[in-house]
C-alpha cells in the first residue's frame, strides 16, 4: 500500500508535466570526488568499488541530482517540489525496511501471485510500466525513485556518468560471497513513440527484482543497473564494463539483461546468449511451469553484449516475438497499449526464480572470451 500511494504520486507528477530539463541534472565532475566505498559485510569491499559504481567512486548525490545545489536550484522552480517527493520517497524506504525484513517469497494460485513481505503486486508491477516518461532526463529521475520504492536507501544509489549529461544507475544486494550477479536493462528511448515496451518495461522489472531478491539470504552478491545511452550504441553498458579491470571482471559469474519485455511472450535470444544461461533458464521454466522459448532474432543488439564481449556470461531475456517486435520498438506503436500484464509477470517471475537458481551455481570463473 505505501509502495502504491507513492506510484501515484509519481504518476500524478509525471501527467501535470512536471519533468525536469537535461541542463537540471549536475555533471559527475561538479560532485564531490572521492566519495567512500559501499559498506558491505562481511567481505571487504576496496578491490570491489569499482564493480559498484562503474569506476566513477561516486555515491547519489540528491541535492545535485535534483538541482538544489551548484547553483541549479534558480533554473529548477520544482526544486522544492521534488525534494519533498523524495524525502517522501527516503520515509518510504525506511519504513519498507523495517515492514518487509524477512526474505520475500512468492507462490502461484491459478492466474494470479501469493505474494508476501512486500513483493511487487501485479497491480504495482503494470502501474510502475504504464508511467513510461517520455524524455529520458524524466526517466532517470523516475528509475531512481522506483529504486528508492523498491527499498534501496537514497546513499545506496550510485550513479555512473556516461557523458553527455546521461547515467547509469547501480543498486547493490549484498551477499555473503564477492561473487557477483548482474541484473541490468535501459532505461533510455529514442525520440519515437513512448518507449513504454524498449524498454521501460525492462528497466522497471530490474527496480522490481531488486525489492524481489532484497532481503533474500544469498551467496552471490547482485548487482542491479539501469543503464543509459542503449540506444546510442550500449554506450552505458560499455562505460560500466570499461571501468572495471581484470579482476573485477573475474568476480561477475552471470549478467541477465532485460529489454523489450510483455508484448507476446517470455524469450531468451538464442543467438546474442550464453548457451548455459540458456540452458539454466530451460531447466528453470520447466521447473516453476513457466513460459519460455528460445528464439532467434537477427537485427539490433543488447547490453548483454558489452558483457559477453568482455567474457561475462550473459543472457538476454526479452518479450516481443519476431512477428512482432520490429513493428513496434522505435517507432509510435511502442505503447502501453501493446503491453501485455500476463507475459510480463511471466517474464518477471522466471527472472526472479533463475536469479536464484544461478545463485546456488557454482562459479564459472572468467570465460576464455575475456581479451
Amino acid at each position: 500500500m505505501l509502495k502504491r500511494l507513492l506510484l501515484s504520486a509519481l504518476f500524478a507528477g509525471l501527467i501535470s508535466g512536471a519533468a525536469q530539463s537535461q541542463a537540471d541534472i549536475v555533471p559527475a565532475a561538479s560532485m564531490a570526488p572521492g566519495a567512500p566505498a559501499i559498506s558491505i559485510a562481511p567481505f571487504t569491499t576496496s578491490s570491489l568499488n569499482s564493480i559498484f559504481d562503474g569506476g566513477s567512486g561516486q555515491r547519489f548525490n540528491v541535492k545535485s541530482f535534483l538541482g538544489a545545489s551548484n547553483g541549479f536550484a534558480a533554473k529548477n522552480k520544482s526544486a522544492g517540489k521534488q525534494a519533498s517527493l523524495t524525502a517522501k520517497a527516503a520515509a518510504f524506504a525506511e519504513n519498507a525496511r523495517r515492514l518487509f525484513g524477512n526474505p520475500r517469497v512468492f507462490t502461484r494460485r491459478g492466474q494470479g501471485r501469493v505474494l508476501a513481505n512486500g513483493a511487487p503486486s501485479d497491480g504495482e508491477l503494470n502501474d510502475e510500466v504504464r508511467m513510461s516518461p517520455k524524455e529520458n532526463a524524466e526517466r532517470e529521475r523516475v528509475i531512481r525513485e522506483l529504486f528508492l520504492q523498491a527499498g534501496a536507501r537514497a546513499e545506496d544509489i550510485r550513479v555512473q556518468d556516461i557523458g553527455r549529461g546521461k547515467h547509469n544507475f547501480i543498486v547493490v544486494k549484498p551477499g555473503r560471497t564477492d561473487r557477483i550477479i548482474v541484473v541490468g536493462g535501459h532505461h533510455d528511448k529514442v525520440s519515437a513513440g513512448q518507449g513504454t515496451i524498449d524498454n521501460w518495461t525492462g528497466a522497471t522489472m530490474v527496480a522490481n527484482l531488486y525489492q524481489q531478491l532484497r532481503d533474500q539470504d544469498t551467496e552471490h552478491t547482485y548487482v542491479f543497473i539501469a543503464f543509459g545511452r542503449e540506444e546510442e550504441g550500449l554506450l552505458g553498458s560499455e562505460a560500466y564494463v570499461r571501468g572495471l579491470n581484470r579482476g573485477d571482471l573475474s568476480k561477475i559469474d552471470n549478467m541477465v539483461n532485460l529489454d523489450t519485455l510483455g508484448v507476446d511472450g517470455t524469450y531468451s535470444w538464442k543467438n546474442n546468449s550464453d548457451a548455459n544461461l540458456l540452458q539454466e533458464f530451460r531447466e528453470v521454466a520447466d521447473r516453476e511451469k513457466l513460459d519460455l522459448t528460445e528464439m532467434y532474432l537477427d537485427g539490433g543488439d543488447a547490453d548483454s553484449s558489452s558483457f559477453r564481449k568482455a567474457g561475462v556470461r550473459a543472457i538476454t531475456i526479452f518479450g516481443a516475438s519476431p512477428d512482432v517486435i520490429f513493428d513496434i520498438i522505435h517507432s509510435s506503436r511502442d505503447n502501453f497499449g501493446v503491453f501485455n500484464l500476463k507475459h510480463y509477470v511471466n517474464s518477471f517471475e522466471l527472472t526472479a526464480a533463475a536469479l536464484l537458481s544461478l545463485d546456488k551455481k557454482p562459479s564459472p570463473g572468467l570465460s576464455a572470451r575475456l581479451h
